[in-house]
């Protein structure tokens, strides 16, 4: 098979939905020489802030002369971003070559469970190939959950939970203690827990598995403080206080205020690896994870963010103080296992014109009942279902000292950007 026939096999198996357990990836690792055993690892779970952490910590471990992977999804320019060692994408032949080796073991293990999902098949390929390539440390992030997602199969050095949210409640729970139960598998007998979550009977949760598996529980709000000392479009630069070191004026290199607890965070794991204080400093500093709060276009400022639940939405709209602008045009497109009633309700109140898109996905949110749910905040608004049209639209309409910002989804922005991708991830 060639690249795209690799790529085309491996699209297919969408249709195997999500199904939670860690059967099929176990046996799937099992023959390919268990290669999740070759490398350190770092665990990282959470609704949201999973991501940004992910980039930092992998940033501060690349800074300190590691070779490292990133495990990470979904991706938004190309496939390839999810499966990345020392920050270059994973090329198009060794993922061409891995697709093939692997295709006969999924046939194997099918006959003895069920066919393996997307997710899983490429959680195998990712590790074996953080194998081959000789990383010394993998910082995975977390797909859905925790307990039976399928990256759980890996015994990390640190456990990291950001915080929890009500998010994919039929799968997860409908409650906060439910869903930090399912987030609190990654805690693994005697492995530390970072945590920045706060909620009280979340943290009760963690605490008594941290207890049950004799893991020592760190969360953020206990063992730091941080202030901001000043947050503009370079990053944020902010004192934090912790346990071990003081520092003054570190710098987040990604925007808004919200990614200082998500340094802070980043800083205590970093410590639990014994990594130095210069370090930690450059590598907060040089991390990069498109799609946050950035900045594609200026004049008109043209901002794309990937928020896609209540609490990212909320935060998105505080940060959008960082901005100097006469009329917020905002380019939202959802999907429709969100709660889009209480998504629009933390964005469209800071919004003189909405426009609504659909992506070309089947989990999109129909535009009308977008609508429907933003019709109630009295704005002016557009239905433009194909996304790359509402931009243009958004462009045409803006002035020289607006801010258009797109959002609502990873998928609508992958959509918006893909006249970039080539240019961007090609090989």
């Amino acid at each position: 098979m060639n690249y795209t026939e690799s790529m085309k096999y491996f699209n297919s198996f969408g249709r195997f939905g999500i199904h939670l357990g860690l059967s099929r990836t176990t046996k799937l690792l099992e023959l390919l020489g268990n290669p999740q055993n070759d490398f350190k690892s770092i665990h990282i779970a959470g609704t949201n802030g999973k991501g940004s952490v992910t980039a930092m910590v992998s940033s501060i471990l690349q800074e300190s002369g590691f070779r490292t992977g990133r495990y990470t999804s979904p991706h938004l320019d190309d496939f390839r971003e999810r499966i990345v060692v020392n920050g270059i994408p994973i090329s198009r032949e060794a993922l061409r070559s891995l697709v093939g080796r692997v295709k006969p073991l999924i046939r194997e293990v099918e006959r003895g469970d069920s066919h393996p999902t997307f997710f899983e098949v490429t959680t195998a390929i990712a590790f074996k190939h953080f194998s081959e390539k000789k990383v010394d440390y993998a910082v995975v992030e977390v797909g859905l959950g925790g307990r039976l997602d399928a990256t759980n199969v890996i015994t990390p050095e640190v456990s990291v939970i950001t915080n929890i949210g009500l998010e994919h409640t039929d799968v997860l729970g409908k409650t906060i203690g439910s869903i930090a139960g399912e987030k609190a598998g990654v805690i693994k007998q005697g492995i530390p827990l970072v945590t920045a979550e706060r909620k009280r009977e979340a943290l009760e949760v963690f605490e008594r598995i941290c207890r049950e598996k004799d893991a020592e529980f760190i969360p953020l709000s206990k063992n730091a403080s941080y202030k901001e000392v000043r947050c503009d479009l370079t990053g944020c630069i902010f004192n934090l206080k912790n346990r071990k070191r003081k520092y003054t004026h570190l710098k987040a290199g990604l925007l808004g205020r919200h990614q200082i607890e998500n340094a802070a965070l980043s800083v205590l794991v970093a410590e639990l690896l014994g990594i130095r204080e210069k370090v930690i400093r450059f590598g907060l500093q040089k991390t990069k994870w498109p799609g946050r709060l950035e900045i594609v276009q200026r004049k008109p400022l043209v901002v794309m963010d990937c928020a896609h639940n209540p609490p990212a939405m909320r935060i998105l709209r505080n940060s959008l103080k960082l901005f100097s602008y006469d009329q917020l045009i905002l380019v939202i497109g959802i999907m429709k296992d969100k709660a889009i009633g209480d998504i629009l309700k933390e964005i469209v109140p800071a919004a003189d014109m909405i426009i609504i898109n659909k992506p070309r996905l089947e989990r999109a949110a129909e535009p009308e009942v977008i609508k429907k749910e933003a019709e109630k905040y009295g704005k002016p608004i557009k239905i433009m279902e194909d996304v790359k049209r509402s931009i243009r639209y958004a462009k045409s309409i803006a002035g020289k000292k607006d801010l258009i910002l797109i959002t609502g989804s990873i998928y609508m922005l992958s959509e918006a950007r893909a006249k970039r991708r080539s240019e961007r991830l090609a090989q």
